[in-house]
């Protein structure tokens, strides 16, 4: 999807302008990306662009988060009058959430994702909604652009994290950050352990089968 697209689409969904400007054109939709893989399943593109909405929503913090700030309920009910303009840049503890209202909008079943970061790893929920953990071939800066990552451990909590990785230097849920969230220094990353890249099925069976029958080179 062209950036121009994109615009378009926030513009007409109400999103914040300041988005689209802040966000050079090749964090935000490319699909040319240079040296990184893009997940051509059409619910991988799908997921890039509803994760964005979801990343600007006013939403509620959660009670960790309100609790940890030491905000009053009253103000931690709507994000956007805390946030301001930062609201896409800063999590609200619900990142679960937003991946499972994004999926929903890309056709993928919802009511199993209806768990916590850490849930949906353990319980094996994504899997049942669709998908492959492809954590044996991917990491954070390898994994396709269109991808699930999960996250055991947390900062303050230990409900994990999980998020989309729609382009090579954006990395959203209920946020967005240009890098995955291991990767902003090492203390995060001791704290928050990658166990997931997960890709709808038939996207995980094509990459399967192209490591195990690489193209001959001529």
């Amino acid at each position: 999807m062209r950036f121009e697209g994109l615009v378009l689409t926030i513009l007409i969904l109400g999103l914040p302008q300041v988005f689209a400007q802040d966000f050079p054109r090749e964090m935000v939709q490319e699909n040319d990306a240079a040296d990184v893989e893009v997940c051509q399943d059409p619910v991988c593109g799908k997921l890039r662009e509803e994760i964005l909405v979801e990343a600007s929503k006013c939403r509620p913090l959660a009670s960790f988060k309100r609790r940890r700030m030491r905000v009053r309920r009253t103000v931690a009910a709507n994000s956007c009058k805390l946030f301001h303009d930062e609201n896409y840049r800063l999590s609200k503890g619900k990142c679960s959430a937003a991946i499972r209202q994004a999926c929903e909008r890309s056709g993928i079943e919802g009511k199993f994702l209806a768990e916590n970061a850490y849930n949906l790893q353990k319980k094996g929920l994504l899997e049942k909604a669709g998908f492959v953990n492809m954590i044996w071939k991917y990491d954070e800066a390898s994994a396709p652009l269109g991808a699930i990552l999960t996250y055991v451990g947390g900062t303050g909590h230990r409900y994990g994290h999980i998020e989309v990785r729609v382009n090579p230097n954006l990395y959203c849920s209920d946020h967005c950050n240009d890098h995955a969230v291991t990767g902003k220094n090492p203390a995060l990353n001791r704290k928050y352990k990658l166990v997931g890249v997960f890709l709808p099925f038939a996207s995980s069976i094509q990459v399967t089968a192209a490591t195990i029958n690489p193209t001959p080179v001529n």
